[in-house]
């Protein structure tokens, strides 16, 4: 597949209109516009967890902060869509000490390397977002807005956590919401005032009857509606009963695009017509972006249930709206398999999410290959198969 290249640095202008916050995205001067007289399309790309556990800060650490290594091998990737998506599992306080799991901290540096790699929303919905308190969940809130991304799913106070943050591009309006199961530190007061963190509690009637509402009301202001949820068991391959109840609602709701992640392994993607024979897509969880979760699976034992854990993918989604009519659909998806690659960079392991499919056709086509490659096409194949058996998206 060749996804649509991204259009451009994200330049954030912010209006307030329907209770939602506005981000503009511009476009470049040197490429073509993908606009036609008939419609626009744009590509909407999505990955899973990233996850930064006190063995990737070290690695980073040793290599003068240079968050950027990491996703070297996967920026063309995250670049060519128009807006890309992912979940931050970690804050990142300034005034605080790198750490690792339980309590997670970063360095902006990782927000500078995420936003050059071709991110531009963060989820911040998680169970990590109150890792280092109020106060690191409101510096983590200025340090993404000052690496220029969107933070959905939390908001320095409760009003601005709740707002659908609508990102237009190519005369197309996508609307981002944010919602966890909960936080493993305790939230901030329950003073409108205070920062928020969107709540959807596992059966929970009150919290997703203001969800639904909710998305309600962005379908009203967004052409797209994207749901992002932090949900489902641990290593679970496939969501529950309850997810699947939910995933139905809200898209009955209005949501377009569910983007589920949590689980740290991949579960299924259902692409479907509803009711009204419009196209939705429900990615019940996308897996691990990057982490070291993974560690020490290699092609000998490439089999080992730990592998699922380094399994991921970036889902693309084509969005067309008709220019005449003004009707905005979802037209299909696709995805890139991912595996979190260890390759020593300086003498240091360091983490490296790679398109298998890619990573794949170059090693296949060398003339003369080591060892160590042939290994990795073992690994990489094998991977690959584990993950189009469990993510393959099938139209019902």
């Amino acid at each position: 597949m060749s996804p649509l290249r991204k259009q451009g640095a994200v330049g954030f202008s912010i209006i307030i209109m329907f209770a939602a916050a506005v981000f503009f995205i511009g476009c470049r001067q040197d490429e073509q516009s993908p606009h036609s007289p008939a419609r626009a399309t744009i590509t909407i790309a999505a990955v899973g967890d990233v996850m930064m556990p006190a063995s990737i800060q070290a690695a980073v650490s040793k290599n003068n902060y240079d968050y950027d290594m990491l996703f070297a091998k996967i920026r063309e990737d995250l670049a060519s869509a128009n807006i890309t998506f992912a979940n931050l599992e970690t804050p990142v306080d300034h005034t605080a000490p790198v750490s690792g799991y339980p309590t997670f901290n970063s360095r902006p540096a990782l927000l500078a390397a995420l936003k050059k790699s071709g991110v531009d929303v963060l989820s911040f919905a998680n169970n990590h977002s109150m890792d280092a308190g109020v106060g690191g969940l409101t510096r983590t809130l200025d340090n993404i807005a000052a690496a220029g991304m969107v933070t959905i799913g939390a908001g320095k106070t409760k009003a601005e956590a709740g707002e659908v943050r609508l990102v237009a591009v190519n005369g197309i309006t996508v609307g981002f919401l944010g919602y966890t199961y909960g936080v493993n530190q305790r939230l901030p007061g329950r003073k409108a005032s205070q920062p928020g963190v969107n709540m959807l509690r596992t059966d929970m009637q009150g919290d997703l009857d203001i969800v639904l509402e909710k998305v309600r009301q962005s379908s009203q202001a967004a052409d797209i509606v994207v749901v992002s949820l932090h949900w489902g068991d641990e290593y679970r391959h496939s969501p529950s009963t309850q997810q699947r109840k939910v995933a139905q609602e809200l898209i009955a709701a209005g949501a377009d695009i569910i983007l589920g992640h949590h689980p740290h392994v991949l579960q299924p993607v259902d692409i479907f017509d509803d009711a009204t024979g419009a196209k939705k897509v429900v990615a019940y969880s996308l897996g691990n972006f990057i982490s070291s979760q993974n560690s020490g699976v290699e092609h000998r034992n490439k089999s080992s249930k730990k592998g699922y854990r380094g399994d991921g993918v970036i889902l693309y989604v084509t969005v067309i709206k008709d220019a005449l009519s003004g009707n905005t659909s979802v037209a299909g998806a696709e995805f890139f398999p991912l595996w979190t690659l260890r390759e020593k960079i300086n003498g240091v392991t360091i983490p490296q999410p790679v398109n298998l499919t890619r990573e794949l056709a170059r090693l296949e086509a060398l003339p003369i290959r080591s060892q160590a490659e042939e290994q990795n096409i073992s690994l990489f194949a094998y991977r690959l198969d584990r993950i189009s058996e469990r993510f393959t998206p099938a139209e019902e």
